[in-house]
């Protein structure tokens, strides 16, 4: 027996069975329709109406030729994360055409088209969905049968760990095995290391109450969004999905951040090494902060702090700038500034910031040129002898000018004037 007769086989029995166990106990007579919609779902493709998605997962196999007695199967998923499978076929004694699920949608296939001589099979299905009134929409069986509460925690301070309690009830006289819960952990925090993780499963007998618990720990303060827990297990061939609302927490504190920026400007045998400094409070409570930058080795500072002691209010920010004389020409490593907070709950640490390569020939500004150091650089130099011979040339205007300019030149090549 081949894959697909297998296949074959597997569904005729889960369609004896589906016969056997109606998904919904409402028929066609008992609920008040509205218009139908005729969709085509090639092999894979899905549709959206009303809340539900429609998925066309197979089809029977492909043979030679295209015979009546084709059929499609489906997966139908609501809103509310519910999911069915349903088969449809066209002349087929077994297999009806036609089916009910959550007694909210009806599917009835049109046209079922399989064959080894088109690209893909398809099928024509009518989706009609049922006028059900919203004020007497029914209530999800899951939260009939589970109930489930997630204490928030609204606010905490930096250090604190946040406790996170769950607690999962049953509801009903029926037993429930293999109920997996997922807890997710917003960026930011970090989980306690004495558990193993937040996701979970549990089994609940009839009635019974279980808490489950973990602890995170904030990294920063600010304002942060918890995700919503969430809940799955299968109860007669149907996965049921449920999801708690996010939860909103505040966590308050000090928050030191400190950057540095540096500009190099080459003195051809030193180079000078400027450094600003910029230290902020981000967080909402205010703290006493000490630091103290280092200079990299075998610099010298020339002017400029190094240091500050103060109480930083919430936004406060600092800029210290320095300069310092850098004796060759190689790359530097420059060092993290120290850094030491404690606020009025006695909540501190001690970092240091990142240290830093400095490429030197990566980062030289040059000296840049002014108009005037540019015209005083184009303007040519005279000589002394030329400078006199302009002289002479402008004095030459008359005959006593022409007189005094050759006694001049005698007395010169005598030696009488310099």
């Amino acid at each position: 027996m081949d894959h697909r007769s297998m296949l074959f086989a597997v569904v005729m029995v889960i369609c004896l069975i589906l016969l056997q166990q109606p998904v919904s106990a409402k028929g066609a007579g008992d609920t008040e329709w509205l218009t139908p919609s005729n969709v085509t779902l090639y092999w894979g493709e899905q549709v959206l109406i009303g809340g539900y998605t429609i998925t066309a997962q197979d089809f029977s196999p492909s043979k030679p030729v295209d015979l009546p007695d084709d059929y499609v199967m489906l997966n139908v998923k609501s809103n509310t994360s519910r999911s069915w499978g349903a088969i449809l076929a066209l002349n087929n004694s077994i297999i009806p055409n036609e089916t009910i699920l959550d007694g909210s949608i009806r599917l009835t296939a049109n046209k079922i088209i399989t064959g080894r001589d088109i690209p893909t099979p398809y099928a024509t299905i009518e989706v009609a969905l049922a006028n059900i009134p919203s004020v007497s929409k029914q209530i999800p069986w899951i939260n009939s049968v589970v109930r489930v509460k997630r204490l928030p925690v609204n606010e905490a301070y930096i250090d604190e760990r946040v406790n996170i309690l769950i607690e999962v009830i049953s509801q009903k006289d029926m037993s429930l095995e293999n109920i997996r819960i997922n807890e997710t952990v917003p960026a930011g925090f970090i989980t306690d290391p004495d558990i193993e993780g937040t996701c979970w499963t549990i089994s609940l007998s009839p009635g019974e109450k279980r808490s489950l618990s973990y602890s995170i720990r904030a990294l920063r303060p600010g304002t942060f969004l918890i995700p919503g827990m969430q809940m799955f297990f299968d109860h007669n061939g149907v996965t049921h999905h449920l999801q708690t609302n996010a939860s909103e927490i505040v966590i308050h504190g000090p928050y030191i951040d400190v950057n540095k920026s540096f500009i190099y400007q080459d003195m051809r045998t030193d180079g000078l090494l400027n450094v600003t400094l910029r230290v902020s409070n981000t967080g909402d409570r205010a703290a006493y902060v000490q630091l103290t930058d280092q200079i990299p080795q075998n610099c010298q500072l020339i002017s400029g702090n190094l240091s500050k002691s103060q109480v930083m209010q919430p936004s406060d920010i600092w800029v210290l700038e320095y300069s310092v004389l850098v004796g060759s020409g190689e790359n530097i490593v420059i060092p993290g500034a120290k850094v030491r907070f404690v606020d009025s709950r006695e909540y501190g640490d001690a970092f240091e910031s990142a240290s830093f390569l400095f490429r030197i020939q990566e980062n030289i500004v040059e000296k840049t040129e002014t108009e005037e150091d540019m015209s005083l650089a184009e303007t040519p130099v005279k000589t002394e002898a030329e400078t006199q011979e302009n002289m002479v040339t402008e004095k030459i205007n008359s005959v006593s000018s022409l007189k005094r300019c050759l006694i001049n030149l005698i007395e010169r090549a005598i030696g009488w004037r310099s």
